[in-house]
C-alpha cells in the first residue's frame, strides 16, 4: 500500500514538472502571410499577448480561435526562443460574384442563397461553401425534372489574393411527360384518380401552354396526396406498392408507372377518450363528431385533433399532445380509436411587447390586442390581435411570436412583430376632357398621423365644370376602443349640362360627423349627423334665335333655389371577409341611410344596401364565385321630386360594365323646334339628352367566376385576378310621371323588367403597389334603344 501512494505521488509530482517545463512568457507575437487582414485584428482573435505566461493548449485554442474567423486556409506555428511565429494562408477576398445561364431561377434568389452560405463580394471564399452550391442548385433543378443540369463556378485569381467568381449554369432540358400509368385501381374511376395529380400527360383546359414538365418533387406530392385520398375514403391500408420511371433513349422524355394496392374498407365501431381532462372532458366529447360505423377518414381525425388541440390553446395549454391509436380488427373490418390527451402545464401571459414599430406609437397597436396581460393564454385572443393590427394598414406583414419565460415554468410573453408600410399619400392629376376643358387635381392622405392612428385625408379638383374641396379626419379610438370619429367638410361648384338652353349651376358646402360603434370583430354601426348648403342657379345661354327652343319638360327641375338640409345618418356593416384586397371568402354587407329632419327645405330619405359575398368552390379557393348587389332607393313625403342632387347616378361602384359611365338612367327631355341641332336622341320634337340626371332607384347585381390566372405561377396569384361575369340592372326615376308616387309597385311590376341592362364580360385585376386595378372588356346582352358603349374600362380601387 505504501508503494502504491508513493508511485501515485511521483506521478503528479512528475505532471506539475512537466506541465511547468512547458510554459514560457512571450516575448513577441509575429503574423507572416498577411495581406487583407491586419495584423491588429489577427492579435484579437488569439487567446494570449506579449508578456503572457502560456502554454500549449493556449496556442492550439488560438489557432482554432483564428480558423473561426473563416478568413485562412492553413495555419502553423514556429517557436524561435520565446516568440511565437504564426506562419499564416489567407482565403482569397472575393472581388465580384457574376451568375449566367439561369433563366427558371432569378438573379434575386440564387444571390440570396449565395449571401447565406457566405459567398458575396467582400468575403473570403471557402471551397466547401462552393461545394455545397453547387450541390444544392443541381438537387433544386433534379426537383424540377430537367435533364442533366450543370454548375460549375469558375475562379480567377489575382496577385494580391482575391478571386473573380463567375457561375455558369446550364439548366438541362425540360423531361416531357409522355404516358402516366396508375394500376391496380379498383373501387374508384381513373379519372377521379388522375384529377389528384397535377403531374399530369395532358394540359388543363385553362392553361394549354403548359408542357407537362415531369418533377420528382411534385411526384411524390402527387403520391402523397393519392395516399390521403384514400386514408380519407376507409382504406386505412392503402399503400403505393411500386413506382417506375421509365425514360426514353434520349431522356427528355419519360414514362411513369405507378402500382397501388387499395386494400379493404375500415370502419370507426367506437371511440374513447383517454386523460385527465377536466373540465373540459364534455366539450372534447362534443368536437368529436363520428358516428358509429362510418369510413375511417383520416382528414376527419386529423381536424379534430385540431379543434382539440385549439380548444385547450384558448384555454391556457399551448403545448398539449394528443395521440390517436387505432385498434384494429382485421375479422370485421372495424377500427375502434383512443384519443390519448395530455393537456401538460396551463400558461399564462406575463407580458406583451411590440417589435418594428418605429413610427406607430405603443399604445396605438396596443388597443387593438385583445389578449390581456396577466391572464391565461387564448389563441383566438392572440390571433384576433394580429388581425386587427392587419386591419389598420400600416403594417405590410404582422407576425407572433411566442417565448416561453425560461425563470417561470408556466409563464409566456407575446412579442407582435410588425412591419411598418407607407401610409401616406399626395397625388396630382392633369387631365383634358372635350366637356370639362383642363382639369387639374390634388389630394394628399395620411393614414397614421405621427404614429397615433388618425388619419386625414384632403383633395380637390378644378375643371371648366367644377371647383371642388374635401378635408375629412378620422379618430379611430375617439371616446374607447370601440368607437371611431370621423369629421367631413366639404364645397362643390359644379354646373351641370343638361341640355342647350341653360347651365345649372350648383354651389354646395356643408359638414358631416359620423360616431362608428365597434360591436365586435365583424360588426360596427355608424350614426352620424350632417349639414348642406344647396345655391342653385339657372343661367340662360346665349343661343342663336333661329334654333330657339321651347321651355324644357319638367322646368321645375331646373329652378332657381337656396336650400339648406339637415339630416341624419346612420348603418351598420358586417365584415368577415377573408384577405382586405382580392378576398377569397367571406361577406361584407352594407345597410346606409340618411333621411332629412324638422329645419330643412327638404324633406327625403334615401336607403342603401350593399352586399359582396365570395364563395370558394374548390378547397384551394382557386375557383371563387363572387355576387355583389347594390340596392338603394330615395323618397320624397311631400308633393315635390327627389332632389336631382341626391339621384342616383351610374359609378365605379354600381355601373354596368360595357356602358359608358353616367349615362344609364333617365336622360333630360326637352322640346325642340329644329331637332337637327339636337345633341342627344330626337324623337319627333323632343330631344334626349345623353347623360343620365340619376333616379331615385338603383338596382344593380354583379356575378362573377374568378377562375386561376392562366400562364402565371401559383405563388403571384395573390397578385392577379380573373373572372368571367354578368353585370344586370339599371337606375329609374319612380316620380317621373307621378309626383304623388301612389303607382310605384305598380312601376316596379309593369316597368323595371322592360327596362333593364345587361352585359357579359372577362375582367382582370392587378394588385399593384397603387391599389387593385381593375380591366374588363364587356358585350352588351340587353339594352334600350339610347345608350352609349364603353366595352373597355378600367378602374382603380374595387375588386370588381
Amino acid at each position: 500500500m505504501l508503494i502504491k501512494n508513493f508511485f501515485i505521488a511521483f506521478l503528479i509530482f512528475f505532471s506539475v514538472a512537466v506541465h511547468a517545463d512547458d510554459t514560457f512568457i512571450v516575448k513577441d507575437i509575429q503574423f507572416k502571410g498577411l495581406k487583407n487582414f491586419s495584423q491588429n485584428e489577427a492579435l484579437k482573435n488569439i487567446l494570449f499577448s506579449i508578456g503572457s505566461q502560456i502554454s500549449q493548449y493556449d496556442i492550439q485554442n488560438s489557432i482554432k480561435s483564428l480558423f473561426k474567423t473563416g478568413k485562412f486556409e492553413d495555419i502553423n506555428v514556429v517557436f524561435l526562443e520565446k516568440i511565437i511565429i504564426f506562419n499564416i494562408r489567407e482565403r482569397p477576398i472575393i472581388s465580384n460574384v457574376a451568375i449566367s445561364g439561369n433563366h427558371i431561377v432569378s438573379n434575386s434568389i440564387l444571390n440570396k442563397y449565395l449571401t447565406k452560405i457566405n459567398i458575396k463580394k467582400g468575403k473570403p471564399f471557402n471551397n466547401f461553401f462552393n461545394d455545397t452550391f453547387i450541390k444544392t442548385i443541381k438537387d433544386f433543378y433534379d426537383d424540377l425534372g430537367r435533364y442533366k443540369p450543370n454548375i460549375k463556378i469558375l475562379k480567377f485569381f489575382s496577385k494580391n489574393n482575391t478571386v473573380d467568381l463567375k457561375i455558369l449554369i446550364n439548366e438541362g432540358m425540360p423531361i416531357k411527360i409522355e404516358n402516366i400509368k396508375i394500376l391496380g385501381i379498383q373501387d374508384f374511376s381513373k379519372e377521379k384518380i388522375f384529377s389528384l395529380f397535377k403531374q399530369k400527360d395532358h394540359h388543363s383546359w385553362w392553361n394549354f401552354l403548359d408542357k407537362c414538365i415531369y418533377s420528382p418533387k411534385e411526384l411524390k406530392n402527387d403520391l402523397k396526396n393519392l395516399k390521403h385520398f384514400y386514408l380519407n375514403h376507409g382504406y386505412f391500408y392503402f399503400n403505393v406498392t411500386n413506382k417506375k420511371i421509365d425514360f426514353f433513349q434520349d431522356k427528355n422524355k419519360v414514362n411513369i408507372t405507378i402500382n397501388i394496392s387499395e386494400g379493404n374498407k375500415y370502419r370507426i365501431s367506437n371511440f374513447f377518450i383517454n386523460g385527465n381532462l377536466f373540465p373540459y372532458q364534455e366539450l372534447i366529447k362534443n368536437l368529436i363528431k363520428i358516428n358509429r360505423y362510418e369510413l375511417y377518414n383520416k382528414e376527419k381525425i386529423d381536424i379534430i385533433t385540431s379543434k382539440i388541440k385549439r380548444l385547450l390553446s384558448e384555454n391556457g395549454y399551448i403545448d398539449s399532445k394528443i395521440i390517436v391509436n387505432p385498434q384494429i380488427d382485421h375479422a370485421k373490418k372495424t377500427i375502434i380509436l383512443d384519443f390519448n390527451i395530455d393537456i401538460q402545464k396551463r400558461f399564462f401571459v406575463k407580458k406583451i411587447y411590440f417589435m418594428g414599430n418605429e413610427i406607430t406609437q405603443d399604445k396605438v397597436l396596443r388597443r387593438e390586442i385583445k389578449q390581456i396581460e396577466g391572464k391565461y393564454f387564448n389563441i383566438k385572443l392572440v390571433e384576433s390581435g394580429k388581425k386587427l393590427l392587419e386591419k389598420t394598414k400600416y403594417f405590410s406583414n404582422v407576425e407572433i411570436i411566442k417565448k416561453i419565460n425560461p425563470s417561470k415554468s408556466n409563464q409566456i410573453d407575446i412579442i407582435y412583430k410588425v412591419q411598418e408600410q407607407p401610409t401616406g399619400s399626395i397625388n396630382f392629376g392633369l387631365g383634358y376632357g372635350i366637356d370639362s376643358g383642363t382639369s387639374f387635381n390634388i389630394s394628399f392622405s395620411q393614414e397614421n398621423i405621427l404614429g397615433s392612428g388618425n388619419s386625414f385625408k384632403a383633395s380637390t379638383i378644378k375643371n371648366d365644370h367644377q371647383k371642388y374641396a374635401d378635408i375629412s379626419i378620422i379618430y379611430p379610438y375617439f371616446f374607447c376602443n370601440n368607437t371611431d370619429f370621423n369629421p367631413r367638410f366639404f364645397y362643390n361648384d359644379f354646373k351641370y349640362n343638361f341640355n342647350s338652353i341653360s347651365n345649372l349651376i350648383k354651389k354646395t358646402y356643408g359638414f358631416e360627423s359620423n360616431l362608428g360603434f365597434l360591436i365586435n370583430n365583424t360588426n360596427k354601426i355608424n350614426f352620424g349627423f350632417g349639414y348642406t348648403h344647396n345655391d342653385i342657379n339657372n343661367i340662360e345661354k346665349k343661343i342663336d334665335k333661329s334654333l330657339l327652343i321651347k321651355k324644357p319638360l319638367n322646368s321645375i327641375f331646373l329652378r332657381n333655389s337656396l336650400v339648406d338640409d339637415f339630416t341624419i345618418n346612420y348603418s351598420w356593416i358586417y365584415d368577415d371577409l377573408e384577405y382586405l384586397y382580392f378576398p377569397i371568402s367571406g361577406n361584407q354587407i352594407h345597410i346606409s341611410g340618411k333621411n332629412t329632419i324638422p329645419g330643412s327645405d327638404d324633406n327625403f330619405y334615401k336607403i342603401m344596401f350593399d352586399s359582396e359575398q365570395y364563395i370558394p368552390l374548390n378547397k384551394e379557393k382557386s375557383f371563387i364565385f363572387f355576387s355583389h348587389i347594390f340596392m338603394g332607393i330615395g323618397n320624397i313625403f311631400n308633393k315635390e321630386k327627389l332632389p336631382f342632387y341626391e339621384n342616383f347616378y351610374a359609378s365605379s361602384s354600381n355601373n354596368i360594365r360595357g356602358f359608358r359611365m353616367n349615362t344609364i338612367g333617365p336622360k333630360k327631355i326637352y322640346d325642340s323646334i329644329n331637332s337637327d341641332n339636337c345633341i342627344g336622341y330626337k324623337n319627333n320634337n323632343t330631344c334626349e339628352s345623353i347623360d343620365s340626371i340619376g333616379g331615385n332607384l338603383n338596382l344593380v347585381s354583379n356575378l362573377e367566376l374568378v377562375i386561376p390566372f392562366p400562364f402565371i405561377n401559383n405563388k403571384y396569384s395573390k397578385y392577379f385576378r380573373t373572372s368571367c361575369f354578368l353585370d344586370i340592372g339599371n337606375i329609374w326615376d319612380t316620380q317621373s310621371n307621378n309626383s304623388k308616387n301612389v303607382n310605384f309597385f305598380s312601376f316596379l311590376q309593369n316597368d323595371i323588367l322592360n327596362d333593364i341592362y345587361s352585359s357579359v364580360g372577362i375582367s382582370l385585376q392587378w394588385f399593384s403597389p397603387i391599389g387593385p386595378l381593375i380591366f374588363s372588356y364587356a358585350i352588351p346582352i340587353q339594352k334600350n334603344k339610347n345608350y352609349q358603349l364603353e366595352p373597355f374600362q378600367f378602374n382603380v380601387g374595387k375588386n370588381w
